[in-house]
Formats: structure tokens, C-alpha cells, sequence
């Protein structure tokens, strides 16, 4: 490794990214379409190497949250159909069609917009937002009878075509909420029905994301878009296990000192921690301004030398500090292991978000952008990306 990375850096593993696609696509039809959604920088993966690495998994489509990360991919020679699933300003539409991005459209006024926008002669690929419960963006897809009729308004609109039509399902990861999950779906199908009896017809219907795709594979329609479980992670605790997914990122940093202090001492910001015995405290450069969140102070341990140790005291910015008096031999310079495997131990993203009381997207997505992405393929690193320099 490059001298220049060796302070804390993540590794992308490409490897698990290729199985979890093939594992997700086991459970599907063939002709199923698959999505691979890249937003906010791949879930903190690296949107650009991710998106690639995707296009030659043979993915169909890719969907980013707005037209920056759009741009970002095609800047990045990105060719593969990109869904911006967010808002993007009407004014910006000359654009999207510029750049052969397609837009989701969530009500006529947002649809007139964009098409007033776009110079004669000018079409932009559009997928129908529809909101069956999630109450969020979206047509209204229940008790608003007039909505198939606003859709294909949208249809005659002179400079948008319509592509797809989607929802997005609120609790598809949560096996005791399969009513509602399926009242979601009836209502996707029969704002489909309204729409097809007026003479809009879709080309591809979507709506299976991670949650889905595992669970309730029945609804894969056209294409599937799962987020969190391409990367590896399971969508929900209560769907840990339920598909064979592994993790592509994992999280490491080294010893900067290693520093002998006497029982009775304390560390770190508000002397929350003291010394009860002899201890060799290492200094590691990892904060929470790279991602390490400082609510895991104290609570948390990481790998050194296939062994738990405790991180003690506060995180800081830009370091933490970590009780390695149970590992005499590790020296400055030395890996640590904030999360992934280091001999027979692994520490999770689910880990510390159930630490946290929250998920593991917050937590990747949260890595910081000085903290370079190495990646790792066939058990070589074949790319690093770097923000900073």
C-alpha cells in the first residue's frame, strides 16, 4: 500500500459485489431487469468504480438521487441508463436530456414543468412516481380517482416520454408488516390497470428493493432495484441471514503511537476513562470526522492481531485511543481493524448500528470523503480512489 493511504482507508471488496448480484438474481426470472442503485457516492462505496464494476456485472440500469451524481457517472464514462429518483430543478431538464438521464415524474404540474423546460424536438425519458403508501414523492395511487387520468395528461405532454412507472415500498424488510406490503402492491397493480384502460402503458414497472427482492420475490415485475443488500448488507435485523450477502467494505486504520501509562490516568476528552492498571494505550488516527461516530466512544472494540481490544475514551476528530495492553507485541505502524475480519473475528456495520440504535446504511454512507477506497479483486487491489489528492 501506498505510504501516502497507510493513516485510515476503506477496502471495497469486488468480489462481493459480484456474488451478492448473482445471489440476488438467483431468486428472479431471467428476463428481470436489474438496478443497481449507486446513490450518495454507492452507499459511501465509491459511485463511479461501483457503477463500472456494475456495468460489467451486466446490470441494465443504474439510479442516482440527482443530477450531479448523474453527471458524476457520465463524467466517469458511465453508459448504462441512469433513473434520477429526486427532484431535479425543471429549469436543469435541457440537461438531464443532454446527459440521457431519465427523471422521475411524481405529479402533472412537475411534468408540464419539465417539458416547458425542454427546447422543441427535445424528449426526456421519464418513470411515473407512484405513491402507494410509502408518503413520500409520488401520483397518489389510492383515494384519488383522478390520477390515471393526470398520468396520461403527462403521457400527451409533447416533450417527456414515458418510460417506467414505480413505487417504493415503507416496510417490504419487516415480515410483520406483510399486510401492508401487500396493500402497497394491490394498489401499485390497480393504478396500472386505470392507467393501461386509458392507454398508458409503461415499459418497465418496478418496485422490489432490498427488502423485496429477498422476500417477496413475486414482485420483481421488470426490474428490481435493490439498494443496501448490493453492498451486502441485510435491509433489516429482521432479515439478517434470509439471503447469503457479503459485505463489500470494510473499515481499517494503524497505530500512529503506542503510549505506557501508570494506573489512576486519564484519556481523551473529558477524562471519561482511567487507567485502573498498568496499560499501553495506542494512539490511532481515526475520528468522527472520518466516520468513526463518537456515541460508540467507550463501547465499542476493534481487531489488532486477530484479538478485541477496547477503544477507550473519547473519539475524537481526527483520533481515537485503544487499550492494546492484551497484545504486547503490536507496534506503531501495525493494522487495526475498525470492521471486517481479522483472523476467526469480525466486527459489523450491524454491529455498531445496533450499538447505535441505528442502520448500517447511515454508517457507510457516513464514511468520510478524506478516507481514501482501496479496491480489491481476485485478492489484488486493482483500483484506489482518493477525494483528497
Amino acid at each position: 500500500m501506498n505510504k501516502l493511504l497507510k493513516r485510515t482507508w476503506a477496502e471495497i471488496n469486488l468480489d462481493c459485489l459480484g456474488h451478492n448480484v448473482k445471489t440476488l438474481r438467483s431468486g428472479l426470472p431471467a428476463s428481470t431487469r436489474f438496478l443497481g442503485v449507486v446513490k450518495a457516492d454507492a452507499y459511501g462505496h465509491g459511485a463511479v468504480p461501483i457503477a463500472k464494476e456494475l456495468e460489467a456485472l451486466a446490470a441494465d440500469y443504474l439510479a442516482v438521487s440527482n443530477l450531479e451524481e448523474a453527471m458524476q457517472l457520465r463524467q466517469g464514462d458511465v453508459k448504462l441508463p441512469i433513473l434520477i429518483l429526486g427532484y431535479t430543478p425543471p429549469e436543469l431538464a435541457p440537461e438531464e436530456a443532454a446527459l440521457g438521464v431519465t427523471q422521475e415524474v411524481h405529479c402533472l404540474s412537475y411534468g408540464q414543468a419539465l417539458s416547458e423546460a425542454l427546447p422543441e424536438n427535445t424528449s426526456l425519458k421519464v418513470h411515473v412516481k407512484l405513491d402507494t403508501g410509502m408518503s413520500r414523492l409520488g401520483f397518489f395511487a389510492y383515494d384519488r380517482p383522478e390520477t390515471p387520468k393526470e398520468i396520461a395528461a403527462l403521457a400527451a405532454l409533447p416533450n417527456l416520454t414515458i418510460e417506467g412507472a414505480f413505487m417504493h415500498f415503507a416496510v417490504s424488510d419487516t415480515p410483520d408488516e406483510e399486510a401492508y406490503t401487500r396493500l402497497q402492491h394491490r394498489r401499485f397493480m390497480e393504478t396500472l390497470e386505470a392507467m393501461a384502460s386509458l392507454g398508458v402503458r409503461p415499459e418497465i414497472l418496478h418496485c422490489a428493493n432490498s427488502g423485496a427482492v429477498i422476500a417477496y420475490p413475486e414482485f420483481a415485475h421488470d426490474m428490481v432495484r435493490p439498494g443496501i443488500a448490493t453492498y451486502g448488507l441485510d435491509p433489516s435485523p429482521e432479515l439478517r441471514g434470509a439471503a447469503d450477502l457479503k459485505p463489500l467494505m470494510s473499515l481499517k486504520t494503524t497505530i500512529a503511537a503506542i503510549r505506557p501509562f501508570d494506573p489512576g490516568i486519564t484519556v481523551s476528552y473529558g477524562r471519561t476513562y482511567k487507567t485502573q492498571a498498568p496499560a499501553r494505550i495506542a494512539v490511532c488516527p481515526v475520528g468522527y470526522a472520518d466516520g468513526l461516530p463518537r456515541r460508540l466512544s467507550g463501547q465499542v472494540d476493534f481487531l489488532l492481531h486477530g484479538q478485541r481490544v477496547p477503544q477507550v475514551g473519547r473519539i475524537c476528530m481526527d483520533m481515537c485511543m485503544v487499550d492494546i495492553t492484551s497484545v504486547p507485541d503490536a507496534k506503531p505502524g501495525d493494522t487495526v481493524t475498525l470492521v471486517g475480519r481479522d483472523g476467526d473475528r469480525e466486527i459489523t456495520w450491524d454491529n455498531w448500528a445496533d450499538q447505535l440504535g441505528t442502520i448500517s446504511y447511515e454508517l457507510v454512507c457516513g464514511i468520510n470523503k478524506r478516507v481514501p477506497r482501496l479496491y480489491y479483486k481476485g485478492g489484488s487491489m486493482v483500483e484506489t480512489l482518493q477525494y483528497i489528492v
